[in-house]
């Protein structure tokens, strides 16, 4: 097996890719080299056993110089074709390297500057990085200047790589104050840093109090309440506790606070961990493979305290939102679920409803509408909501509807 790169064998990445066509960029000379440099038949000489030996004038086995010059040749011509295979190996691999190695644009935001004609545009772009087996994220800002239906760059920044970065916003009321979700591959843990004007204000480490943070589409949430006191982020749901192998005897045992090991445990004790972390409670498959269900959790920006806020039985939240006011009320979609979860990455059809909760009371989240909802967002006037809806079941890709959500009058219409 060639190896190509780190960790990667040319028959496992190479044959999806051989599976469906590919347009390489290839000049005509070193496209004629390489069917040049492919091996040909050899041919070979055969010489019977019982054969007569012949004898030149000069008294030599011409047959056994002929048997020497043949092997000769053979190795010759196996040494070139050895040489030839590599060359066309190497040259799959810069082919392979430089069709799939290309940045692809992940995400791209526009900002508003003081000059109407003059707008900020942040790019993300994502890019594989086959010596070291991963795949980065590569941050870029630049400043255009918009006239006669075209765009001038007027300033570009240097790219920066935030491949470390899940999630990232800047707060709406205060431009200076910036949110950092952060997950750490030397440290094994989860940080929130908070970013005030271009200097590190705060860092807290998170791991543990929860798991791993989504930033993806459908379950990645990060928001900033109103008067900048929370932060709202989505991160998989605690671990239920392993069992405890402290040295007590019996008599130690606080059996409320320990757990109590009886039909109904919801503890861990010495040598028996909490019973549900072994109920069956799968992830969202597809991307979500080998993930915890999320919860949304409160960060508050003060000192760093963090909440896990209580979800509907069954439902697991995302896409949550501040509504306006400094109540800390927040809008979420959730999706219903049973012990066994649907693919959901690339259906719109799945059960889901839009939800409105508080943080400062321990009301339970309502469900405002119910349909297959996603993508809710704050009208301009901050009266509404504005949200995507299909009809639940079905074909996965039907026809949805803009809805619109009255937070005064609590209806929703088409």
């Amino acid at each position: 097996m060639l190896r190509l790169y780190r960790g990667i064998s040319l028959s496992s990445r190479l044959a999806s890719a051989i599976k469906r066509p590919l347009t390489l960029s290839m000049p005509k000379q070193r496209l004629s080299t390489f069917l040049s440099a492919t091996p040909q038949p050899q041919k070979r000489m055969y010489i019977p056993a019982n054969s007569s030996s012949s004898f030149s004038s000069s008294g030599r086995n011409t047959s056994s110089m002929d048997t020497h010059s043949n092997q000769a040749a053979s190795a010759e011509a196996s040494a070139g074709n050895s040489g030839a295979s590599v060359n066309f190996a190497r040259a799959v691999q810069e082919a392979f390297v430089r069709t799939y190695g290309k940045p692809a644009l992940a995400k791209a935001s526009v900002r508003q500057t003081a000059k109407p004609d003059v707008v900020g545009v942040d790019l993300v772009t994502s890019q594989r990085d086959f010596t070291n087996d991963i795949k980065r994220k590569v941050s870029q800002s630049m400043t255009l200047w918009l006239h006669d239906g075209q765009a001038d760059v007027l300033a570009d920044c240097q790219a920066t790589d935030i491949s470390s970065e899940v999630s990232v916003l800047q707060s709406p009321t205060d431009s200076s104050l910036r949110a950092v979700l952060r997950a750490s591959k030397e440290k094994s843990g989860c940080f929130v840093e908070i970013w005030r004007g271009g200097v590190l204000a705060s860092n807290y480490d998170v791991s543990a109090a929860h798991g791993q943070f989504y930033g993806d589409e459908t379950f990645g949430s990060l928001a900033w309440s109103n008067d900048n006191s929370y932060l709202l982020y989505a991160a998989e749901k605690p671990e239920y506790a392993k069992a405890k192998t402290e040295d007590k005897s019996s008599s130690d045992y606080d059996l409320e606070n320990d757990g109590s090991i009886g039909d109904e445990i919801t503890g861990s004790v010495a040598g028996f961990a909490d019973p549900r972390r072994y109920q069956l409670d799968e992830d969202w498959g597809e991307t979500f493979n080998g993930k915890r269900p999320p919860v949304l959790v409160a960060l508050r920006v003060a000192d760093g305290d963090v909440r896990i806020l209580t979800s509907p039985e069954g439902v697991s939240p995302g896409q949550a939102l501040f509504l306006p006011g400094n109540d800390h009320r927040i809008a979420f979609v959730g999706y219903a679920h049973g012990a066994r979860k649907p693919g959901l990455v690339y259906c719109q059809n799945r059960p889901s409803g839009l939800f409105i909760s508080s943080l400062l009371d321990s009301v339970a989240a309502e469900c405002v509408y119910n349909g297959a909802v996603r993508s809710p967002r704050l009208t301009p006037s901050s009266r509404a909501l504005v949200f995507i809806s299909t009809a639940p079941g079905g074909p996965h890709a039907a026809t949805s509807a803009l809805m619109l959500y009255d937070l005064a009058t609590r209806s929703a219409e088409v």
